[in-house]
Formats: structure tokens, C-alpha cells, sequence
């Protein structure tokens, strides 16, 4: 309803804009997939649809594997090793195993944002996943048992202030209370190497987690006034997760640095800045909601639009082909390196491609610590912003903000952050964002 849409719309204020950017034009769409059978994904992969297989049928699920018709599990033939060993492999209950594998890590280098470059080969232990969300009762169960601080924020959209969200995910959490809850379930948070490989149904490299086509609210809880949704709402998706495309974003384990990822996860320290995935119910723009997509927060912060779900490794590490267990991961110890199409590995990156065979990597070093990013007060140089009317957007904002009905193109600054304090300033409230645009909502 426009009416219920424009309220709510409202109260989500300024943070329903995300704080990431992006590197599409105002108004772009990223182009459709071929029609054709063999079709290009918007990454650049050439997938053969004729030839792909269900990621789902990939995984096997903690909640329905070896279940009897009672709903309890089966006890396996203790007299048998090999049942005894396939109970030991079956995921913990509400968990779905992602099996292990190789695939390309990124954005294509003519697509995407800068931040989503490279393209690269990523490396993926075998681990569990859960299958949706974490929810608000499960972390209250970690409240009552002293492990966990309860929810805050002032949020309209925070679940702590409801009665009746207990089956909606968590959020209002900031990165150390997630990694506290995860820790107290004998778990802990994904990094983004396994959300983005879990998300894109691994080597399909998905840019939704259903596929291709645009998100809308009959396949995720996208563009919802109300707030989240309880988790597992829409269908599964790869591996058989849930909401991995929509409901929250999900914070995970890994420093926000450029390209290429971590395999392991960081540890927290307060002047970093953490990615959290997957889009949320406050989105309005499809390009939000891609499984490329990195959005970063300081340690501290939170958000009615940032839940969480845990992953589990698997001991002993699961490699996959072509791969070794080295040093608690697995690393490629034979075969040809992955690049985007046209590239090719020389023996330190993908570059462009003049017919040199691939060579494997050498051993990585020690990860070196990521550089620390400024302070977050501006500097004492104030950016140059710029401001002109686009009246093209106008019936958008007297849709969504109909206190704030003309629309502005705000240009100029670093990034978004530098110019988020000329567009508080001007009365107006941002609907849109790129690396160096915001489109707001003003007064006339």
C-alpha cells in the first residue's frame, strides 16, 4: 500500500540508504543474460545452462537428513563404521553442509564496483552453514544464558521492540555480539570468501541467489515496509539456504580490505571496518541485492538492516581436488589457476591474457595486517559538493518521502560519507548513491 510504504519509508530516515556504494549510473540497469543456451552471467562466466545442476542437490541438510518418520534422527549401526562415519558427517542440526570448492571470487573488470575487483580464485574448506538466519528467540536464548548483551537501538525496526518477531532474524547487533553468539552455539561467522561462494550456488556464480533474474517481494523480503521478515519465508535457494538474498544483511568475519580475500577469519579491532552481505528489506533497488555486492561497518555500529547466521568448519579440512590442507586451509597444489575470461594467471596475477600458459601461485606469506583507515571526523579539507535538480525522480520521492518531494543529484566529495553532512544540511533525505553521486529527496 503507498500509503503504509510512505510511513515506514520515512521512519527508516537517513541509514535506509545503505553505506555502501555503488558503481552503477543513476537509473542503470546492468545488462540482461544472452538468450542463447551457452549464456554469459553479468560476471563474465560463460555457464551452459542446459548443463546446471541445483546447488541444492550439492548439500545435505542438518534438518532433514537421516530423519525418521517421527522427525528424530536415526542411530547409526554402531556393528557398521561406515554408518557410524556418515552420522559424524551429518551437519548439526538447522545447519546444511557447503561442500568444498574453487571458484572466482569478484566482479568481472568491466562490471561491478571497484571494490568487488579483482576477479580472483578463491579456495573453500568444506564447512557447515546455517540454514537461515539466526532469529530473534535464538539469540535471546543466548541473553538468558549470560553469554550474550541483549539487542539496542531506538531503531523503529529493531525486533527487540516487538512481541511477536521472535522467528524474524536478530538485528540492532553489532559485529562483537554476533561473533559472541556464534562462539556461545559452538559456531562462528563466515568469512566472506564462504558467504559469497554459499550465496552464488558456488561455481554458478549466481548473481542473485536464485539466479539471474531481478529480486522482487514475491521472491525475497525485499522493498518491505514493515521491517524484516521471519526467516525461511520464500524458498530456498543454493545448497538449500534460505535468505541469503534479502530479509538482513549478514555480517561476517572478514576486514573490509581490497581484493584478493581472506581465506581465514580476522580478528576484531576497533578501527576496521567489517563486510556484511546479502542485501535487505530496506533495499528499493535490485542493485543492492546482488551476492557481489560489500557493505562495511566499524565494529560497533549496527542496524535494524544487519543479522547475522553462523558457519561451522569441518575438522578434519575438506579440500577439494587439485587442493591441500596447508596450514589450516586448503591451497591449490596442482592445476591451472582461475581467471576471468580473456585473463590468465602469469605466476602472480590474472592480466590479460597473450597466449602464456597459466602457472600455479606461489605459497602465500603471512597475511599482512591490513593498513588501518582514517579516524572516521573528516579532515580539515572540506570537499567541493554540488547540487542540481533531477525532476525525472521527483514522483519517486513524492512516492516514498512525501515531506521531501523534489529530487536533487548531490556530485562532489570522496564518497558517499562526504557528502552525506551537505545533504543533512539541505532538509533533503538520500534515496540512491553511487562511488561519486547521491540522488536526495528535498523540500520544495
Amino acid at each position: 500500500m503507498p500509503g503504509l510504504w510512505a510511513v515506514s519509508a520515512t521512519l527508516v530516515g537517513l541509514w535506509v540508504v545503505s553505506t555502501s556504494l555503488s558503481g552503477c549510473r543513476e537509473g542503470e540497469a546492468s545488462p540482461p543474460p544472452a538468450t542463447s543456451a551457452a549464456t554469459a552471467d553479468r560476471s563474465g562466466t560463460v555457464t551452459h545452462r542446459a548443463d546446471r545442476q541445483p546447488a541444492a542437490a550439492l548439500a545435505t541438510s542438518g534438518t532433514s537428513t537421516g530423519a525418521t518418520e517421527g522427525g528424530s534422527k536415526a542411530a547409526p549401526d554402531q556393528a557398521n563404521p561406515a554408518a557410524v562415519k556418515a552420522a559424524d558427517q551429518r551437519p548439526p542440526d538447522g545447519m546444511v553442509k557447503v561442500p568444498a570448492g574453487v571458484f572466482l571470487m569478484g566482479a568481472h573488470s568491466a562490471r561491478g564496483n571497484p571494490e568487488e575487483k579483482p576477479a580472483h580464485e578463491a579456495i573453500v574448506a568444506g564447512f557447515y552453514l546455517d540454514q537461515t538466519e539466526v532469529t530473534f528467540a535464538a539469540y535471546q536464548r543466548c541473553v538468558g544464558a549470560g553469554a550474550c548483551t541483549a539487542t539496542e537501538g531506538n531503531n523503529p525496526f529493531c525486533n527487540h521492540k516487538y512481541t511477536d518477531r521472535g522467528k524474524h532474524p536478530v538485528n540492532c547487533l553489532d559485529l562483537r555480539q554476533a561473533t559472541a553468539y556464534c562462539a556461545w552455539a559452538g559456531k562462528r561467522l563466515p568469512t566472506e570468501r564462504e558467504w559469497e561462494y554459499a550465496a552464488s550456488a558456488g561455481t554458478e556464480r549466481r548473481y542473485f541467489a536464485w539466479g539471474e533474474e531481478e529480486p522482487t517481494p514475491g521472491t525475497c523480503c525485499y522493498g518491505h515496509p514493515g521491517g524484516s521478515c521471519p526467516v525461511a519465508s520464500f524458498e530456498p535457494t543454493a545448497f538449500g539456504l534460505h535468505d541469503m538474498t534479502g530479509n538482513v544483511w549478514e555480517w561476517t568475519a572478514s576486514v573490509f580490505v581490497p581484493y584478493p580475500s581472506h581465506a581465514k577469519p580476522d580478528e576484531i579491532q576497533a578501527r576496521q571496518r567489517y563486510v556484511y552481505r546479502g542485501g535487505s528489506w530496506s533495499r528499493r533497488f535490485p542493485k543492492w541485492m546482488r551476492n557481489l555486492i560489500r557493505n562495511r561497518y566499524f565494529p560497533d555500529q549496527q542496524s535494524a538492516a544487519i543479522g547475522m547466521r553462523c558457519a561451522k568448519s569441518i575438522s578434519p579440512l575438506e579440500c577439494a581436488p587439485d587442493t591441500e590442507p596447508r596450514d589450516g586451509e586448503c591451497l591449490r597444489v596442482r592445476g591451472t589457476v582461475l581467471c576471468e575470461p580473456g585473463y590468465a594467471f602469469d605466476g602472480d596475477r590474472c592480466s590479460l591474457h597473450h597466449g602464456a600458459a597459466a602457472a600455479l601461485p606461489p605459497q602465500p606469506a603471512a597475511r599482512a595486517t591490513p593498513s588501518v583507515p582514517p579516524p572516521r571526523a573528516s579532515g580539515p579539507t572540506t570537499p567541493t559538493i554540488t547540487r542540481s535538480r533531477t525532476p525525472a525522480k521527483d514522483a519517486d520521492c513524492r512516492r516514498n518521502w512525501p515531506a521531501t518531494p523534489a529530487a536533487y543529484m548531490f556530485r562532489g566529495g570522496h564518497n558517499y560519507p562526504s557528502r552525506k553532512p551537505a545533504v543533512g544540511a539541505a532538509g533533503c533525505v538520500p534515496r540512491d548513491m553511487g562511488w561519486e553521486w547521491t540522488s536526495a529527496c528535498c523540500p520544495n
